[in-house]
Parts: C-alpha cells; sequence; structure tokens
C-alpha cells in the first residue's frame, strides 16, 4: 500500500502501526482484522490498492473481486510457508507450495528440480497467467521455466497483508495477469524493534520448525527518513515416506489394471473348477495357473476345446470366477505398487531364459518340489518356454537385504511388469523426502527520504538464501543386468548354470539382475536458491497540476544450483559390474583392466543404447587398464557395493540455472480537479510507461553434455579425443545416467516496452437511485522484442442505487505472450514412461474404446507389428506394452507459438447495510476464456489424445514414434516422444464467488466472521483437431485440486488483551485419479473423495505493551492427505502444534 505523499510521517509505535493496519483491513470485504486494538480509529487517507495505480477511497469500490488476506492470517499456521496459507484460499486452491514441491501428481510447477519453490494459481489456469507483485512491483522469477514468483521468497516478518486480485488485471500490470493478481504489501516506515521467534512439531514429535524474524527500524533527520532492517532464518526438518504408516512401504494408491481381471494365486481351486485346473497347468498347456487375464466363458471353451477336443461344462465356481471380468472395474486404485522384475538388492534371472533349462527344471531352492521358476507368475513370465509366457523380462528369485537368494513370491498381478505388493520387490522405499527439508536466510534492508517536502526517494534490497534437500530414493538402473559366467560375486547356488548358452538376441549364458539400488547412496539432492533483488525509486506530489508520481528501477536475480551425488556414469558403471578374477591375485577385478578391448555387455534392451546387447563401444571417461576401475558387487545385498567402487563409477551431477529481470517504470496518477469534474466527481486518473528485460540461463556438466574426457579409438576405427561430442563417434548423447538423453547449456532474453493508461469517470453521485455510478476503463500496448506490438484493455463499472448496494463488473481482453521458457528452450533429452493406451489393459480407459482400438491396430500395422501380437486366434485384441522401461525423447519450447488472447469477464455486487454495521456481503460470476492457450501437455495426454481422436492422423501422432521393427523384442513399443509447448486450443474456466463478513462487538467481546466460498462452474481444456472434426473438450472439474466447491471459514473472538480464531476450509469431492471423463468407468463410483474439511486453531495473548505469546494447533481433527497424493489436501505432518513469543519494542 502506498500512502500519499502529502501525509506526514509521524513516530509510530508497533502497536499503533498494528492499529493502522488492522483498520485498513477492515475496509476489505473479505478481511477479518486483528482484534487486539479498540482504540478510536484515525481517518483513513486515500490508498492504492491493487488492480489499479489510481488512489481510491477503498477497495470495495474496485470494479473487480479483491480480497485481502492478512498478516496476522499468515502466522496462524503451524507452517512457516506462507505459500500453504494462501492456499487455502479457494482462488488459490491450485497453488503450489514449497512443503508440498515433492512429487504433486496434481499441479507441478516447472520441472521436478525446483523442489522448494512455491508458485501461485489463481483459477487453476497456471501459475504463468498469474502475476505476483510485491509493493505493487514486478519481481524476478524463481521458479525454473515458468516466470512465476517464488513466494516462499518473500519474508513473512515484512509481510503487512496479501491482496488478492481475482479478475484480468492485464491493461493495468501486464498480460501475464490474465486471471489475476497477487500483491504482497510490506511494511513501510517502520519504527522500533519487533523480534518474533516460533517453533512447531507435529502431533508425532516430528516435522519440526523453527523461524526466528527481527525487524529493526527508526525515522532519522528530524522523521524526514527512515530505514528498517529484516533479518529472518527459517528452518523446515521435513518429513520422510516411513514416518507416516500411511505413506511408508508404498502406501500411496497408485492405479493400475484392475488385478480382479487377471488369475490370481488361489483363484483356481482344482476340487471345484477341473476344468480350468486342467487347462492353465503347465504340464498340459504350458499355461500358469495365475497372473493371465480372465477369458470370457466363450473364449475360454473355444481355448479348452482347441487344447483337448471337446467342449467343458463349467462348474457354477468357473462360471462365477469368469464372469468376475463383467463386474471388475477395468482399473483400481490400491496402495503397495510394484515393479515387479526389479528390487532394490535384485532380481535374478538365469541366462538361457529357459531355453536350455525348462521350465520347471531349474534349482529348487526352497525345497517344495517345483522349480523355483514356476513358483511365481514373475518367474514363469521371465522365460521363453511358456505358452503364454512374456519371455526376457523380471526373474525367478529375489536377493534379500543380507544377501540371501530366495524364490520370487508375487503380490495381486496387474500386468507382465506390474503388481501390488509383491514381496520383496521395489517398493517406493521409506527414505525419500514428501516434505522436503528446507533453511532459509533472508535479509531486507529498505530505505526512505523526503529530498523535498513533495519528494521521496526510496530503495528496497534483498537476499534470501534457501537451501532445500530433497530426494532419497534408490538410484534407478536398467533392466537385466549382465553377470558373466566368470564373475566371482554371482550366487553360489545359480553359479553352474551361468555356463549355459544364451538365447540369440541376449548373448552368452551368465545371469541377469534388475536391481534399482538403494545401497549405493543416499540420493538425496540439494538445491541452493539464492535471490536478489534491488528496487530505487522517487516519488511525490506535483502540487500544481494535482498530480502524484513514480518512477522506479527494478533489478532481481535468481540463480539456483541443484547438486545430485551418487549419479551413475554409465561407462565406469558397467565396467565395475564386469568382473572377472585377477589370475595374478585371486581377487576380484574388473575385465577392462586385464583387457583393455573387452568391453562389457549392457542389457538385452540395448539400454544405454551406445553400448549395446551385442555391439561394443569404447569408454570414454576413463581409460581401460589405468586402475581406476574397481570391482562393485552387485550381487551380494545391501551394502555388497564397495565405496571404492561407488566413488569410480559415481559423481555429484550439478545443474546451474539463473534467471535476471530489469525493470525502468514511471507513472503519474491524479484527478481533474483542477481542470473540470463529472457530475459525480473528478475524473480520476493515471498514465505511465515500463521497460522490462527478462534473462535466463541453464548449464549442465559435462557428462549430461556429453563431453568425452579422454583419448581413444572405437571399434569401427574413429579416434576420440578430449573434448569431442560422445554422439560423434556413437549412438550415445550423453555419458551420465541417461545416455539417450543430451542437456544443452542455454541461455534466451527478450524485452518489452510498454506505456499504459487508466481513468476513473464518476459519471454520477448523491442521485435517486444513482448514489454512485463509476466508470473505469484501462489500456497498454506493449512492444515486445519477440513479437512485435499488442494492445491489452479492460473496462468496468461500479453502480450503488443506494449506499449499501454497489453493482460491479469488468470486462478485459488481454493478449499474453509466450514467455522465455516456452519460446526458447531448446530440446533437452528426457526419459519418458507414459502407460501405453494400445496396451489391451487400457484400451477401455479411453473415452471410445473401439475408437481407440481400431486407431492402435491402424498405428501398429503400419509400424510392422505381427497380428499374432495384436489379436490371439480367438479375435481378441492382446497388445501388450513390451517395454519394461522408460524410453527417450526430448522437451523443450517451440519458436513457432502463437500469443494467448484472453477475455475475462467479472459481475457482481456488494452488499452493505447500514442497519447491520459491520456486515459485508459480496458475491460475483466470473468468466475466462483463453484462446490459443500455451501449455506443455504431459506424455500421457500426448499418447492419450493420439489414439482417442477421429483418425492417427492428428497432431499428437506427430510428437511419437514406435519401434517398427518386427523381429525386435520391443515390437510396437514406444521409442521416441517429443514433448512440446503448442498452443494447444482453449481454456475455459467460469465460477461464482460468495464472500461473506461481519465483525460486532457482544458484550465485551469483538467478534469477526467471514467465510469465502467458490463455486466452480467450468473448467476445460479444448485440444485442436483437424478441420471439421468434432472439438476434443478435457474437462478437469472435479478432477484432483479442481473440486465444483471450494470454502474458506474464519471466525474471531477476543477481548481486552487476548483473542482466539478458528479457520477452517471445505473442498467438495473430487477423483482421485485420472481423467474425470473415464474416471467412474475405469474405477467406479468409489473414486470419489469424500467432502474434506480441517480446521486450525489459534490465539494471542497480549502478556504486555512489549510482549505477546501466541501459538495454535494446525489440522486439529488430524486429517490424511488423499490417498493418491502426499501433501494434499492438507500436509502429511498431520495435527501439529506451534508457540511462538513476540516482542516489540
Amino acid at each position: 500500500m502506498r500512502l500519499m505523499n502529502d501525509m506526514k510521517k509521524t513516530t509510530t509505535t508497533v502497536r499503533r502501526q498494528r492499529l493502522h493496519t488492522a483498520i485498513a483491513l477492515l475496509m476489505s470485504a473479505t478481511t477479518v482484522p486483528s482484534l487486539y486494538a479498540q482504540e478510536e480509529a484515525p481517518q483513513i487517507e486515500e490508498l492504492v490498492v491493487t488492480g489499479s495505480r489510481i488512489q481510491r477511497m477503498d477497495n470495495a469500490t474496485s470494479p473487480q473481486p479483491l480480497s485481502v488476506i492478512s498478516a496476522d492470517d499468515l502466522t496462524s499456521s503451524a507452517s512457516i510457508d506462507i505459500g500453504e496459507v494462501l492456499n487455502e484460499n479457494p482462488a488459490l486452491l491450485s497453488s503450489v507450495t514449497s512443503t508440498a514441491s515433492i512429487g504433486n501428481s496434481a499441479q507441478n510447477v516447472g520441472r521436478a528440480s525446483n523442489v522448494g519453490g512455491s508458485a501461485l494459481n489463481l483459477r487453476g489456469l497456471g501459475s504463468q497467467r498469474t502475476l505476483t507483485l510485491v509493493n505493487g512491483r514486478r519481481h524476478v522469477s524463481g521458479i525454473e521455466g515458468t516466470s512465476s514468483v517464488d513466494v516462499s521468497t518473500i519474508p513473512s516478518a515484512l509481510i503487512e497483508r496479501v491482496e488478492v486480485l481475482t479478475g484480468g488485471a492485464s491493461a493495468v500490470y501486464g498480460a501475464d495477469a490474465v486471471t489475476g493478481v497477487v500483491n504482497f504489501v510490506l511494511k513501510d516506515d517502520f519504527e522500533g524493534v519487533d523480534i518474533d521467534f516460533r517453533t512447531g512439531m507435529s502431533g508425532e514429535g516430528d516435522a519440526e520448525t523453527n523461524s526466528i524474524r527481527a525487524l529493526v527500524g527508526r525515522n532519522f533527520d528530524a522523521n524526514r527518513g527512515n530505514v528498517n532492517l529484516s533479518l529472518q532464518h527459517d528452518y523446515s526438518a521435513g518429513l520422510r515416506a516411513g514416518d507416516r504408516d500411511f505413506l511408508a512401504n508404498g502406501g500411496r494408491a497408485t492405479g493400475d489394471v484392475n488385478p480382479l481381471l487377471r488369475f490370481q494365486k488361489g483363484d483356481i481351486d482344482p476340487s471345484t473348477m477341473p476344468n480350468l485346473a486342467r487347462y492353465y497347468n503347465f504340464d498340459n498347456t504350458g499355461r500358469y495357473p495365475f497372473g493371465a487375464r480372465i477369458p470370457t466363458a466363450t473364449a475360454f471353451g473355444n481355448s479348452y476345446n482347441s487344447a483337448f477336443g471337446s467342449q467343458p461344462t463349467l462348474t457354477s465356481a468357473e462360471q462365477a470366477l469368469l464372469d468376475r471380468i463383467n463386474s471388475a472395474t477395468p482399473r483400481a486404485l490400491l496402495p503397495g505398487r510394484t515393479f515387479n522384475i526389479t528390487s532394490p538388492y535384485g532380481v535374478v534371472a538365469l541366462g538361457d531364459f529357459g531355453t536350455t533349462i525348462g521350465l520347471g527344471q531349474e534349482p529348487d531352492l526352497d525345497g517344495n518340489g517345483i522349480g523355483d521358476c514356476l513358483d511365481s507368475f514373475t518367474g514363469y513370465n521371465s522365460s521363453l518356454d511358456g505358452t503364454a509366457s512374456f519371455g526376457a523380462a523380471g526373474g525367478c528369485w529375489i536377493i534379500g537385504e543380507d544377501g540371501s537368494l530366495n524364490t520370487y513370491q508375487d503380490g495381486l498381478v496387474a500386468g507382465n511388469f506390474n503388481q501390488f505388493g509383491a514381496a520383496g520387490s521395489y517398493i517406493a522405499p521409506n527414505r525419500p523426502f514428501v516434505i522436503p527439508e528446507d533453511t532459509k536466510w533472508a535479509v531486507n534492508l529498505n530505505a526512505n527520504y523526503d529530498l523535498t517536502p513533495t519528494a521521496t526517494a526510496f530503495v528496497e534490497t534483498k537476499f534470501v538464501r534457501h537451501d532445500v534437500t530433497f530426494g532419497g530414493g534408490g538410484n534407478q538402473a536398467t533392466d537385466l543386468l549382465y553377470g558373466a559366467p566368470d564373475n566371482p560375486f554371482l550366487p553360489a547356488q545359480l553359479a553352474p548354470f551361468a555356463t549355459n548358452p544364451g538365447v540369440g538376441f541376449v548373448g552368452p549364458g551368465g545371469l541377469y539382475i534388475s536391481r534399482d539400488s538403494d545401497d549405493w547412496g543416499h540420493n538425496e539432492s540439494y538445491n541452493e536458491r539464492t535471490t536478489y533483488r534491488l528496487v530505487t525509486g522517487l516519488r511525490g506530489s506535483l502540487d500544481e497540476l494535482g498530480l502524484d508520481y513514480e518512477v522506479s528501477a527494478n533489478y532481481g536475480k535468481f540463480e539456483r544450483t541443484m547438486e545430485s551425488p551418487f549419479t551413475p556414469i554409465t561407462d565406469r558403471f558397467f565396467a565395475a559390474i564386469d568382473v572377472t578374477t585377477d589370475p595374478a591375485t585371486g581377487q576380484p577385478v574388473c575385465r577392462s583392466d586385464l583387457d583393455p578391448t573387452a568391453y562389457p555387455r549392457t542389457t538385452p534392451f540395448n539400454f544405454p543404447a551406445y553400448l549395446g546387447g551385442r555391439a561394443v563401444s569404447p569408454f570414454f571417461t576413463f581409460s581401460p587398464g589405468d586402475g581406476q576401475c574397481q570391482p562393485a558387487n552387485i550381487w551380494g545385498g545391501k551394502g555388497s557395493i564397495s565405496q571404492e567402487a561407488i566413488d569410480f563409477f559415481s559423481y555429484t551431477r550439478t545443474v546451474e540455472e539463473s534467471i535476471e529481470q530489469s525493470v525502468v517504470m514511471g507513472f503519474v496518477s491524479g484527478s481533474s480537479a483542477n481542470w473540470f469534474s463529472l457530475q459525480g466527481g473528478p475524473v480520476s486518473f493515471a498514465a505511465g510507461g515500463e521497460w522490462r528485460e527478462e534473462k535466463s540461463s541453464q548449464s549442465f556438466d559435462s557428462y549430461d553434455q556429453g563431453i568425452i574426457s579422454v583419448s581413444g579409438v572405437t571399434p569401427q576405427g574413429t579416434s576420440f579425443s578430449p573434448g569431442d561430442w560422445v554422439g560423434d563417434v556413437s549412438a550415445a548423447k550423453s555419458l551420465g545416467s541417461s545416455p539417450g538423453n543430451r542437456l544443452l547449456n542455454t541461455s534466451a532474453k527478450y524485452d518489452v516496452w510498454d506505456m499504459f493508461v487508466e481513468a476513473e469517470l464518476p459519471i454520477l453521485a448523491g442521485l435517486p437511485l444513482a448514489e454512485t455510478l463509476t466508470v473505469d476503463a484501462a489500456f497498454r500496448r506493449a512492444d515486445y522484442s519477440t513479437f512485435g506490438s499488442n494492445d491489452t484493455y479492460s473496462v468496468g463499472g461500479v453502480w450503488a442505487p443506494i449506499m449499501d448496494f454497489r453493482i460491479r463488473a469488468n470486462y478485459s481482453e488481454a493478449v499474453r505472450v509466450p514467455n522465455l521458457f516456452e519460446l526458447f528452450s531448446p530440446e533437452q533429452g528426457q526419459s519418458f514412461r507414459p502407460n501405453d493406451p494400445c496396451d489391451a489393459s487400457q484400451i477401455a480407459s479411453g473415452p471410445n474404446p473401439a475408437l481407440r482400438q481400431a486407431n492402435c491396430v491402424a498405428d501398429l500395422t503400419a509400424n510392422g507389428v505381427q497380428e499374432s501380437k495384436i489379436f490371439d486366434g480367438n479375435g481378441n485384441y492382446i497388445f501388450v506394452d513390451p517395454l519394461s522401461a522408460g524410453f527417450p525423447g526430448v522437451v523443450g519450447g517451440n519458436p513457432n507459438l502463437k500469443p494467448e488472447i484472453a477475455t475475462t469477464e467479472t459481475v457482481g455486487f456488494v452488499f452493505q447495510p447500514r442497519f447491520l454495521e459491520g456486515f459485508t456481503m459480496s458475491m460475483d460470476y466470473w468468466n475466462i476464456e483463453i484462446e490459443e492457450a500455451i501449455a506443455e501437455i504431459s506424455s500421457q495426454n500426448i499418447v492419450n489424445s493420439c489414439y482417442d481422436a477421429a483418425s492417427i492422423n492428428n497432431p499428437f501422432c506427430e510428437l511419437i514414434q514406435r519401434n517398427s521393427t518386427p523381429t525386435s523384442a520391443q515390437s510396437g513399443g514406444f521409442v521416441f516422444l517429443r514433448q512440446t509447448q503448442l498452443n494447444f486450443g482453449e481454456a475455459l474456466a467460469e465460477g461464482v464467488d460468495l464472500n461473506l463478513s461481519y465483525r460486532f462487538q457482544l458484550a465485551d467481546y469483538n467478534i469477526s466472521l467471514s467465510t469465502n466460498v467458490t463455486k466452480q462452474l467450468k473448467l476445460d481444456f479444448v485440444e485442436p483437431t483437424n478441420p471439421g472434426e468434432e472439438a476434443v473438450i478435457d474437462e478437469d472439474l472435479l478432477e484432483m485440486r479442481s473440486p465444483e466447491y471450494a470454502g474458506q471459514l474464519s471466525a474471531s473472538v477476543g477481548r481486552d488483551n487476548w483473542s482466539i480464531s478458528l479457520r477452517s476450509q471445505y473442498l467438495s469431492e473430487m477423483a482421485l485419479t485420472g481423467p474425470i471423463e473415464t474416471a467412474v468407468q475405469n474405477y467406479g463410483e468409489g473414486i470419489f473423495t469424500d467432502e474434506f474439511y480441517s480446521h486450525n486453531l489459534s490465539g494471542n495473548y497480549q502478556f504486555n505493551d512489549t510482549v505477546r505469546f501466541y501459538g495454535g494447533i494446525s489440522n486439529i481433527t488430524d486429517e490424511k492427505p488423499f490417498i493418491t497424493e502426499r501433501a494434499y489436501p492438507v500436509s502429511p505432518v498431520g495435527r501439529s502444534y506451534f508457540l511462538g513469543i513476540n516482542v516489540a519494542l
């Protein structure tokens, strides 16, 4: 809030400043003010409120909805993350907070590496369309990949209030204010000392938070100047998955194919199901008794007849089991989902995959009289011997933490690679953070000085250092790592079988292990986030002209360094696990130390591609035989890999980025009082201009860039030297953990010149049925270095037929130009793993299953997939996604993007009856339409949209490629995906906001009540289609974070020197997962959440003029996140407590 410059500076105690703040907040229709001070209020001067640069008496006269969140509200939570409190506002429900920035399945911001950042998102239309300001001025972005401000860098010690304008404000502030503005107003002219310390923890005794904040300020030179210094240190210990039962051991529910659609262990009872037991019998038909899809009764009868020459007479039990597929939903939402062909310490398979030693002939380590590969569907499915087995995937044994070799035990089978709860298989580990460990230091130094009675110079400086620790999961490796027959680390029970010949495409015998290790390092990553900001300028008044003015220069810089230790270096990793015995010493040694030309095998699936299953390629990061390589034992359980080996094949990956913003702005505001007036009064106006430059850069280490560090010669005779790019001499693109993905150093910038003007025309005042009639208009022209000029405008008005009742409306049109990331981010390598919509288990998930299947058949056939892999002998569609791991692709910007065109409409009223003093009611309808909306479509949406369109000739199918080699083990699987920014169509949002507040006195008690409720009517994204085709509408309403109703209720009661406040949140039901269009179809009616309520209680006690105690309980009823979420709609911390003391001198 900027006070008029003709206001006199006065010495202000801390208590008096709080009183002024509380009185000003009373003028907002949705504010619950502080209840401590009850002294008589001084007269409030005109203020500049968010949404306009014109000074107004109060924001109730604004033509657009405006709500205010007080500093007391921000400190009434156990969380020290201000974004978490703001997220309770219904309009900001889709925002991402720093505490919930890990694995946010519903709405992530920027790249996953931005853990710790907090970005605001109005109306669920994206943080890039929400403008965040500090003192009405722009702030440098803090979220890589967006133009969004990281609000966690705004020190709460300085915040006076937060103003939320939920309507288009592009004509006033710039085109990126499409859905509105959130303005953080900081304390100004502070004098005194204010020290605050608070601590908190969960009811479980963990998730500790501590914060200490000091604000010191004083006036000087006869009150002509003021300087204040803010120091703040915040610490959050974070929370790990294992700290909460509902998150431990993969406790979050995940959607997958419903296990009820497959035979599970124990389903087929030979005593009551003789026909099924006879057919699903490996000795009779080569088929396994569980794990296969349940056929229809007719299909089973035909298969049975083909096998035995007669139709079966089904028993009632058999008929009931076969009929289960008719009542089961296509998908199920269950905890403990596993990628069952791997584990933290290894799933092991024989290298012959059943071709030399048939199923059932392998070792029987558990002594049950059955070969171990027939003890599990995973074991059966890893053999090429079974009639219906997938082959060459998974294994029959699992290595325990202690290194023991055990027969694999299945969970509930959902597919060839996925199960729920497979014993010992890879379940999400308990070490990873679900709330990051967070340490923050902030220093702000602000000053202003009256150069003359009508001119004030000001400066704002800021430094924030924000360290975040996250991650902690397993170090993912590729599947089916090879162990040669002479590897001394092979399990002794299986080593004799490693000499059997291998399968043709897999190579020579040996053993294979799939291991997503969690024992070669904690795998935690660190974000070091630093923000600098300097604002300086001059503001004042030109009394002779009746004008106020401000000119300012604003520079901000954000830097982030991410370090990820224990990242594997691919060629070193495969060299280290290719172990043999040194004949001279009898000790394990890297094979390359004995024979520098003996290049290690990678995997049967040629991951990573530059070595390949059969091809050989040289070492690019070390010279074989130089003694660096250290043998790694990946076969011995937890801790079997030596630290020397870990140090050899891993490194600390580093990514650095920088975002810079420079702004020069000037404007004048005033009225026509010196020249003319309309019937309702003088015209108020503001006009000015702004120049802004945005820069960003990102750099990667040499491994990510694929820079060779040694000299050598490829087997094909091509020489290479340090500094060469690996892609010039091999199929690799990088040298780190993802050889198929090259990352490039990038930089980009643009600048824009703006001019703007706005006016408030008081047409009528003080007349019958026209107590007030005001028209507002604003216009902005922007000239971008990237797109040229475009215009933005808005028009609105307020009509008050009587003093008690105001009708307000606003219409705005904005042109949002793509930001740097959307335009110029170069294509970077990335791995993808969407569910293949053409997998037989996914067909029913489409909005039109028949259309999806037809498109899949057309595309699979065009890519050479054999018909026998698409249909079985009965004509049933049976295609199975052949991939067991991710596949490469690229993600990047799109220089061919077009600007968005957004229109925003709001219509509402404000009711403040004179007969009920202190009561305010407002209701506003809002509608936002964005044409040519820009979005980065997710990989899952890309592949789904390809096959759910009218035909495969659509823009989405052009972004993907499938394996077109019929003889490949991955025939028909995805091999490439391009994820880019697109003008995908339209974004449509519509809803109604209701705000009620009532402040009154009852006996000696001061009571304040308020509620904000939003009813969302629409949240649609219209996808592009070919000319003449019907538009495809992606409805997001009722999906996660998009409820139909969202509300917040606040209640406070106070007397003398104490107050108690209750803040509650309400959310109506939402779908737990999946697109809403197919949620019930795929999961049934139980896919929806219950209505959600949470409650926070806080209290304050003013001990004396200096000391105030405060504290509270957050999440009183100990609500949990939804079963599919880690931290939504509440933190996984659960019920938590906080206590603080404030000392004001």
